[in-house]
């Protein structure tokens, strides 16, 4: 891995580690986005919109989680307390960069009596987990951050710990959107600098390991329902 790359790593990382920070001192991280912006009414509407509950169902009724099934969340751990996924029939699985926001959500889990399979600090081109463990998947606001190359190999290793045609759903950033602009400064004001990929370049690093059943680009972020290709071919071996 690149100089490059482990820096941007450890600049996300410690970003959200101080959200999570920020939040057990009940600080609003939005205090650090200048006043002008974020209460402007297209900031206002953007937030408002990607509060939003529908994309979570759609996901949820895509993946059809069930007893037995073992779920990966990949890079957005604190979607266990925000969305609700530990409390999915299938068995919750989460990495993260952050090691701070791991903690919270197994501390979290703990609390509340959720039980997990496991969360894990790592990256999503490392992941510690063996080929073809997981049925079902998500990684969501996860992709944003990286070039086409991390892209590529990131997804490389989600085709690898995924089944034979195991059901996958992850979005990047939808450049054609006329929110886009806003959503790159708003996280450029958080610490996290997004990434700008070409879409074409994108969907063709994709097909590779990847079948596309459906794209939702209605949105700041494009949505990406997929299926892992029915023969997969792990060059690595299993970790």
């Amino acid at each position: 891995m690149g100089k490059g790359t482990q820096n941007r790593l450890k600049k996300i990382a410690n970003a959200y580690d101080l959200t999570v920070e920020e939040y057990v001192h009940d600080i609003d991280p939005m205090a650090k986005v200048p006043a002008t912006f974020r209460n402007s009414p297209a900031v206002i509407r953007f937030l408002k919109l990607s509060q939003g509950t529908g994309g979570r169902r759609a996901i949820r009724s895509y993946l059809q989680p069930k007893k037995g099934m073992k779920f990966l969340d990949v890079g957005s751990s604190a979607d266990l307390f925000n969305y609700d996924h530990g409390r999915w029939a299938s068995t919750y699985f989460g990495v993260d960069i952050s090691l701070a926001l791991v903690k919270a959500m197994r501390s979290y889990a703990n609390n509340h009596g959720i039980r997990i399979g496991g969360l894990e600090v790592a990256e999503m081109t490392r992941m510690p987990f063996d080929d073809g463990f997981f049925d079902i998947a998500a990684a969501i606001g996860v992709l944003e951050y990286w070039n086409l190359a991390y892209c590529k190999r990131a997804l490389r290793e989600l085709h690898r710990v995924l089944r034979p045609a195991a059901r996958v759903v992850l979005d990047m950033p939808n450049l054609a959107h006329p929110d886009a602009p806003i959503m790159r400064k708003l996280e450029a004001y958080l610490g996290r600098p997004h990434a700008t990929v070409n879409r074409r370049k994108f969907e063709s690093v994709l097909l590779k390991d990847f079948s596309v059943e459906r794209i939702d680009d209605s949105g700041a972020m494009l949505v990406y329902y997929l299926k892992n290709s029915e023969v997969v071919v792990h060059p690595t071996g299993s970790r």
